[in-house]
């Protein structure tokens, strides 16, 4: 299929003349082709909105080489001159932010938009030239309308306040382009949900062609739905506490969880965790970005003996969030020994952190000073004790070249889950509900520890189970690119504060009650660890971080016509 490229955004907006401008026309094409000629072919119509996809920002590559749980307290990235350390250093600035979207994501609604016009019943060229056929253009419809709600999503939750745009701007037209008027948090929000709500009307119940794989389902606007309502329930956007607000948000979790069988959703099972993110479009996931063959992830992930490069070094501040396999929620540390600190977590740990003794690639893994993969070994070895497991397929040899197929998941159904418990514990006068602790038994039960199994043992304090639940969307979703802007819509933020905790490990020597070494069966001295925290990267907080600066060049530009927008506070 012949991809469609558009330049269009609501900067680049302002100097394009015509469509032959914002077309980059693929170098196997005819170069007289022409807008009209896209929108004839069934290729290039359908390839016009296939090309949204592509501005979906991949999350294991967010700034440079760098997940952004570096920019929480989930990970260090081990390279120093990575522009993610900009976040914990208050180093971003209103003209140099590496996670600055704001071009790319009016570029993907621009494109969503354009289709949208040309899939018009009365005057689109879709529909004039039937290039696709009637009976699939609902899905295409739907598609466009969730991937242009997603989009302004990506920008609201930086930004705040934004340009909520429905429609092809004229860029001749200065009154059109410069008329759309910003719009705060909550009316953003409101534009989306009914963008997902008409997506919702539009697109299937499932996705069962192999050729579809990696476009929503109504599962997909149903979980933006739910995310974004949460946001704008949440205290950064809803200070004055509005219970109506977490209501909104819990239906919206809910309708989509009552509906998760017809909807063909489920979580995967204990012994299948890791795979969730190593198997793309499993039942699990609602959405994902496109999969495709590559060894990023574990060239830059890999530790250094592995022939990685070691960058994601998850922290002591999320392996002190694990509990001990088989624990009640009132004794999560029961039977933990801390001259044994990793065995019998729970497990997700396993299948999220490489840790020092950990099996890996059928060898084990040391983090000690001193060892290879151990503490600065290297310029990337790992700054925290700890390496990455969550996201790398082990099996594959970076050696041989050899690569495993990937997507990056936005949306699964764990996450709901959590949305849902979480605005139902805020719209409860009393947390001792049976939904509630239904709801968190099912992540329970999966990560192997004790549920709550009658009213005795339920929380009956709605502070304590707000923490909790936040404890658990740092474990459940750790390092899938939730933490920061969690920890920024419950205003958290604070807590970065030189958070970033690391482990150092030392390898001792065993000595029996008379002061001799200790040896093995084969005769091979006996080792074991002493185990000290600290800090591993040294972190500041600056309360406007709370939000993004809106870039300067838009500033200026606005101000170039005589109109003030509103930047957000500090900036």
């Amino acid at each position: 299929m012949k991809k469609i490229y558009i330049f269009s955004s609501l900067i680049v907006l302002f100097c394009l003349a015509s469509c032959s401008d914002y077309l980059d026309r693929d170098k196997l094409t005819d170069t007289t082709l022409t807008y009209d000629d896209i929108f004839k072919s069934p290729h290039g119509a359908a390839g016009f909105l296939n090309n949204a996809y592509n501005t979906i920002p991949d999350g294991f590559n967010q700034v440079g080489s760098a997940l952004f749980a570096s920019a929480s307290d989930e990970a260090v990235h081990s390279e120093s001159s990575s522009l993610i350390h900009l976040f914990t250093s208050n180093s971003i600035s209103t003209s140099n932010n590496p996670d600055d979207v704001w071009t790319a994501m009016y570029e993907g609604i621009r494109k969503c938009n354009i289709f949208l016009k040309e899939l018009d019943p009365d005057s689109g060229l879709i529909v004039k030239y039937n290039s696709i056929d009637e009976e699939d253009r609902d899905n295409y419809r739907g598609q466009a309308l969730f991937l242009r709600a997603y989009f302004h999503f990506e920008l609201l939750k930086r930004y705040q306040n934004i340009f909520y745009v429905r429609k092809v701007l004229d860029p001749n037209n200065e009154d059109e382009v410069f008329g759309i008027k910003q719009c705060d948090f909550q009316e953003a929000t409101d534009s989306i949900v009914q963008d997902c709500d008409s997506a919702i009307l539009y697109l299937p119940t499932e996705i069962t062609e192999d050729e579809n794989l990696g476009r929503p389902s109504k599962a997909a606007p149903m979980a933006l739905k739910s995310r974004v309502l949460l946001y704008a329930a949440s205290p950064l956007n809803n200070p004055s506490g509005d219970v109506t607000l977490w209501q909104k948000a819990e239906d919206a979790a809910a309708e989509l969880y009552d509906q998760r069988s017809a909807l063909g959703l489920g979580l995967m099972s204990k012994s299948d965790y890791a795979s969730i993110f190593t198997t793309p479009y499993n039942k699990e996931v609602i959405f994902a970005t496109k999969a495709y063959s590559r060894n990023d992830i574990e060239s830059n992930n890999f530790p250094i003996s592995f022939q990685g490069k070691g960058y994601t070094n998850p922290t002591q501040n999320l392996v002190d969030a694990y509990a001990m396999s088989g624990t009640s929620y009132g004794d999560p540390m029961k039977n933990y020994d801390p001259e044994h600190p990793y065995t019998g977590r729970e497990m997700r740990f396993a299948a999220t952190i490489l840790y020092n003794g950990a099996s890996f690639k059928d060898a084990t893994l040391y983090t000690y000073e001193g060892a290879t993969d151990g503490l600065y070994a290297t310029s990337t070895a790992t700054k925290t004790g700890y390496y990455m497991k969550k996201f790398i397929s082990p099996d594959i040899s970076l050696q041989k070249g050899e690569t495993a197929t990937k997507s990056w998941v936005i949306f699964r159904f764990a996450e709901i889950i959590l949305n849902y418990a979480e605005a139902r514990n805020e719209v409860l006068d009393d947390p001792k509900d049976k939904t509630l602790h239904d709801l968190l038994n099912l992540i329970r039960n999966r990560a192997g520890l004790r549920p709550f199994r009658n009213t005795s043992e339920y929380i009956t304090d709605k502070d304590e189970m707000r923490e909790y639940i936040k404890k658990e969307r740092q474990v459940e979703l750790a390092l899938e690119g939730h933490r920061y802007w969690d920890l920024r819509r419950w205003k958290d933020l604070d807590i970065l504060e030189n958070s970033a905790m690391g482990m150092k490990i030392e390898q001792v020597d065993s000595l029996d009650t008379n002061g001799n070494l200790v040896y093995d069966t084969e005769g091979n001295p006996v080792y074991k660890y002493t185990y000290t925290s600290f800090t591993a990267e040294e972190r500041q907080f600056d309360p406007k971080l709370y939000w993004y600066p809106i870039p300067r060049t838009e500033i200026l530009k606005y101000k170039s016509v005589g109109i003030d927008i509103t930047q957000n506070p500090g900036w």
